[in-house]
């Protein structure tokens, strides 16, 4: 429970959420709580689960892209109509993969949504440890790895591109 304001002090003290006088609990029912933690774990896990499939999705076209490159250079590019084939295929799995980290992204921005909600009704100490990070620095970030992640997958491809076309 927040202490009360003394009326006598005039320095007009106001309150840091960021670090509160005195932890002021949170005013759900046990069964309630308990939901919200399940809530909470199941959320942190989806983040988990979002960002190591966005890091298997470069992966994997990463390597798709060195293998049909690998397989027309080893071919000497003697199969041009496998090598176009190749080349679109690349491409589709670029955008496909580009698609796959903007959902996983959107996804996960949703399940931090979630958390913030549940976590807003914890206690006044579980609040303030929350927000010690801040919401516009944990965007810059996620959303800087998401465009490095695209940007790689589109600079790869252009580079595959290249490379059949000087070849075929």
């Amino acid at each position: 429970m927040p202490k009360p304001r003394d009326p006598a002090n005039t320095d007009d003290e106001r309150a840091d959420p960021l670090n509160p006088a005195e932890d002021t609990p949170s005013e759900l029912e046990d069964t309630t709580h308990a939901e919200f933690l399940a809530i909470y774990a199941d959320a942190s896990e989806n983040l988990r689960f979002a960002k190591n499939q966005q890091w298997r999705a470069v992966l994997y076209f990463s390597a798709g892209a060195a293998i049909a490159t690998a397989y027309g250079e080893w071919t000497h590019w003697k199969d041009p109509t496998l090598a176009q084939l190749l080349l679109v295929m690349v491409w589709i799995f670029s955008l496909a993969s580009a698609g796959i980290i903007l959902s996983l992204q959107w996804w996960q921005s949703a399940e931090a949504r979630k958390i913030d909600y549940v976590t807003s009704k914890w206690s006044s100490f579980s609040f303030a440890a929350r927000k010690r990070k801040s919401k516009l620095v944990s965007d810059l970030q996620r959303y800087g790895m998401m465009i490095a992640m695209v940007l790689f997958l589109e600079l790869a491809t252009i580079a595959v591109t290249r490379i059949f076309l000087l070849n075929i």
